[in-house]
């Protein structure tokens, strides 16, 4: 988003035809193809035609999140049935079944052939998944890792129903630091353009964190419900969806609230930033809305 851009108008809108998706999670390819979270499985769609072109189906639960990595021309799934699966994404054919967390599977991230993952167990996993095998497990929350984001290749920082979140090295499984402040679950979680954490939670509020001392540099008020994903833009701007059925644009410097968007009918789950420019919303309404 440019500085001058004051907002943004509702371009399209795909109503995604499967009832079954509450969009959790979605992803748009640049063909326009858009792959959706429909209950147990994956499905590609043709966003023009709304044909759904291929099903990736195995997990026995609810699907919460996917990672495309188009060097392996893989997808990955984590699941509420306690898996990790990797696809093949041209043909749907599951390649691989990761299991070792002993609960709901919620949050993934890929670091070259490094997967980390979060889960209901209270542990983060790193996985080699050129060996399918978890290499290490971070212990410490003690409650639901409701999200992850890695910081940098050293890093990563995790969010907890516990109300906390924390900061680990990767490398020695340490957890560096402690960020407390909450009051509720922390369900989201991104990193600022210098470095800087911030962090969604049930009490309806977004944080910034210094992430060398721990302390809490802002809070930033403004949903009335639930925040329930963030992103950060190449300008250092954070997108916050919420509960609330509204976007929020605020200036990742200041924490001014920027833009309201509010022209979902339900819980605004999902983005995805296109550029500085365009970004997509999903909600649980069962539409997704381009942006521009």
């Amino acid at each position: 988003m440019s500085p001058s851009k004051k907002t943004f108008k509702c371009d399209s809108i795909l109503n995604v035809p499967d009832d079954s998706s509450l969009l959790f999670d979605f992803l748009v390819l640049q063909s326009r193809q858009v792959l959706t979270e429909c209950s147990n499985n994956v499905k590609l769609w043709d966003s023009k035609c709304k044909k759904c072109l291929r099903v990736f189906s195995g997990h026995t639960n609810w699907i919460w999140q996917f990672k495309l990595t188009t060097e392996q021309n893989n997808l990955l799934t984590c699941s509420a049935d306690k898996t990790v699966k990797i696809w093949n994404f041209s043909t749907g054919e599951c390649k691989d079944s990761l299991e070792s967390h002993t609960d709901w599977v919620n949050y993934m991230q890929i670091l070259d052939n490094i997967l980390i993952t979060g889960s209901d167990d209270c542990t983060i996993k790193v996985w080699d998944m050129n060996l399918s095998k978890c290499i290490r497990t971070l212990t410490g929350h003690n409650y639901y890792v409701q999200c992850i984001k890695l910081v940098n290749s050293r890093t990563l920082i995790s969010g907890s129903a516990d109300r906390t979140l924390k900061l680990w090295s990767l490398e020695s499984g340490d957890c560096l630091m402690n960020f407390i402040g909450h009051k509720n679950w922390i369900l989201c979680c991104n990193v600022l353009l210098n470095e800087e954490i911030i962090s969604g939670s049930a009490d309806n509020s977004i944080k910034v964190w210094d992430q060398k001392t721990g302390k809490c540099l802002k809070t930033l008020f403004g949903h009335e419900d639930y925040v329930c994903c963030l992103k950060v833009s190449k300008l250092n701007e954070i997108f916050s969806s919420s509960k609330d059925k509204t976007i929020r644009v605020w200036c990742g410097l200041t924490g001014i609230c920027k833009l309201i968007i509010d022209k979902h009918s339900n819980c605004v789950l999902s983005m995805q930033l296109l550029n500085d420019e365009e970004f997509i919303s999903g909600s649980t309404d069962r539409t997704l809305r381009f942006w521009k």
